[in-house]
């Protein structure tokens, strides 16, 4: 239940060398204004290349920002693919604080904070857990019951009479490390209902407007300068 990503370490050297490269850019580019680079004829057109580029995909973008989803398009969609809304096994969602095995009294430490204030679980997931740079607020993605069950047997039977927005009253071991533990959802199998999924749906089909409209535009661009024997026009070049 960790995230595999960047330790502390990697992003602050992350960090420093971005910093780096943008100062060492700056500085070639005003080398380069020093040596009048920037007044050379391969740099104006590359200039004017950059700019019509930028134009074309900023006129593309708003074509397709044309389309437009309501919450009854979404409706119509959510009835006609019930099938596909249907959730096979029950779900959970977690904010968890982790703390090595050997640290029990931080581990206590952080439940009871935790425990006295289950809204503040964030910010004891920072000041506590030993991944927190890693896992950011501590929150997992929707997990299964079969593979929480699986993989975190003590978490599945800590949390199975534990309310979403409640926090387990008792640190949990798994393995070598302890868990503080927060029920954020608990997502029963079965037909998600409308409101849960709508946005996701609308997104969905945002996305196929969205195509739909560039496709119409680039047809309508092609038929207004004369392209569409482009093809033919260009077969020879090598």
């Amino acid at each position: 239940m960790k995230a595999n990503e960047v330790t502390p370490e990697q992003l602050t050297q992350l960090k420093q060398n971005i910093v780096k490269n943008i100062a060492l850019n700056r500085a070639v580019a005003l080398d380069g204004k020093d040596k009048k680079i920037d007044k050379e004829k391969k740099y104006v057109d590359s200039i004017e290349s950059a700019k019509e580029g930028l134009l074309a995909t900023l006129t593309l973008t708003a074509e397709a920002n044309k389309a437009s989803v309501t919450d009854e398009d979404a409706k119509q969609a959510y009835e006609a693919n019930k099938a596909n809304f249907e959730k096979k096994e029950d779900t959970v969602k977690l904010q968890l604080v982790v703390v090595p095995s050997a640290d029990k009294a931080k581990a206590e430490a952080a439940l009871k904070e935790a425990t006295a204030n289950p809204a503040n679980f964030s910010a004891v997931v920072q000041k506590y857990s030993a991944n927190a740079a890693k896992t950011g607020n501590g929150e997992t993605p929707e997990i299964t019951a079969s593979q929480l069950s699986q993989s975190y047997a003590p978490i599945s039977q800590a949390i199975a009479n534990v309310q979403p927005g409640q926090v387990v009253n008792n640190v949990v071991t798994v393995g070598n490390e302890l868990y503080i533990i927060k029920v954020l959802e608990k997502n029963p199998k079965g037909l998600l209902p409308f409101e849960k999924v709508k946005d996701s749906i609308k997104n969905q089909i945002r996305t196929q407007k969205r195509q739909i409209e560039t496709q119409k535009y680039l047809q309508t661009v092609t038929d207004k300068y004369g392209l569409s024997k482009i093809d033919d026009a260009i077969k020879n070049i090598k």
